[in-house]
């Protein structure tokens, strides 16, 4: 099954007509890759911020996942980074996230 993510939390007018647009950006891109419409939209509350202090653990070398790109069922694609991003965490532990880089997602999949 396949969803987008976005944030949840109570936002005023002006702010919940960008998150409505952002969210019309997320269907598209969602549709661009996976070549059909999310089956299910949920929001969840998440980390909206990078920490100001994060642990470099290495280069992302490559990015392994499973998905459904309209064509009958989850594959495993493995994307090699032409330019490695840092891999790193927060000073808990708790969280990754992938800093720099140069790469797009696109119909092709994770281009760069």
């Amino acid at each position: 099954m396949s969803y987008i993510r976005t944030p949840g939390f109570d936002v005023a007018d002006d702010t919940a007509h960008r998150c409505e647009r952002r969210l019309e950006l997320a269907r598209r891109r969602f549709h661009e890759f996976h070549r059909g419409r999310p089956a299910l939209v949920i929001r969840v509350a998440c980390r909206r911020t990078i920490p100001d202090v994060l642990v470099q653990l290495g280069t992302l070398r490559a990015v392994v996942y499973t998905a459904d790109r309209g064509d009958g069922g989850d594959r495993q694609y493995i994307h090699f980074m032409e330019n490695e991003p840092l891999l790193t965490c927060d000073p808990d532990g708790k969280q990754l996230y992938i800093v720099g880089g140069r790469y797009r997602v696109t119909r092709r999949g994770i281009e760069g």
